[in-house]
């Protein structure tokens, strides 16, 4: 009974645990996106050890289970951004910034908040080593996102900045993006900041992130990787059951090792 409980917490619930975004991207920011793959991989050592007769197919179900919870964040998300980007819930940067949690996430999400326009990274498609055309309009543009519109920033969670397309700063300074968050590049991130005054005022500058809105997945890509996720879950699981001795066809009965 143990090592079929063990095989349901490596294969299933760990995986559909690291699918939750809010203990994916705690996990994320604190530097251990690792811990999903390695705590399902370690709950099928007990089942690797007793599986004397079986134990390469333990071991490649274990390795499944492990992939299973390693490609498993970001996927309701990502069927989300492609299905309806409406139900993705929105943060409001307004009422709130956002938290140091989503530090390190690659999550996609839907913020609401000021485009500051007036402090603007111009981005260029060219050639490595090459110099941009200035005089060719820009494939995206990254400026930051906030909740307020004053001079002075004084925030308690991140600063975010957005990766936009340039027709977005022909709207409202409001509005509603939808992307994926990652890591921004420090000096663009200290020169739509810290030279914009925050330092100078003697302000401690919080983390910085980037909202990508112009990395979005097609449906296509969503639900294949929702399937190899699912895919691999189911198999890790028939794998590691079918390897405990006494439950897989031919194997011994269980006084050959099963955990009561």
């Amino acid at each position: 009974m143990l090592l079929r409980s063990l095989a349901i917490v490596s294969a299933l619930v760990i995986p559909a645990l690291m699918a939750v975004s809010a203990v994916s991207g705690v996990l994320s920011s604190a530097g251990l996106g690792w811990l999903g793959p390695a705590l399902a991989a370690a709950c099928a050592i007990p089942i690797l050890y007793h599986a004397v007769d079986n134990r390469s197919q333990a071991v490649i179900g274990a390795a499944l289970a492990a992939m299973a919870a390693g490609s498993s964040p970001g996927v309701p998300d990502m069927l989300a951004m492609t299905g309806d980007p409406e139900s993705l819930p929105i943060h409001d940067l307004r009422e709130r910034a956002l938290p140091m949690s989503r530090l390190g996430s690659r999550d996609y999400v839907a913020l609401r908040g000021y485009l500051r326009d007036a402090w603007v990274v111009d981005e260029y498609a060219v050639n490595s080593g090459e110099r941009p055309d200035q005089d060719d309009r820009a494939k995206a543009v990254l400026l930051p996102l906030l909740g307020s519109e004053d001079e002075v920033i004084a925030e308690d969670g991140l600063l975010v900045v957005a990766r936009v397309s340039p027709e977005r700063l022909d709207g409202p300074s409001l509005q509603t993006l939808r992307g994926r968050l990652g890591p921004v590049d420090v000096d663009i991130a200290d020169s739509l900041f810290t030279v914009q005054g925050a330092s100078m005022a003697g302000l401690e500058q919080p983390p910085v992130v980037l909202l990508d809105t112009l990395d979005q997945p097609n449906r296509g890509q969503a639900l294949t990787r929702a399937a190899l996720a699912i895919g691999a879950a189911l198999l890790a699981l028939v794998l590691l059951m079918t390897a405990i001795p006494g439950v897989g066809p031919g194997n011994p009965g269980a006084s050959k090792g099963e955990g009561a």
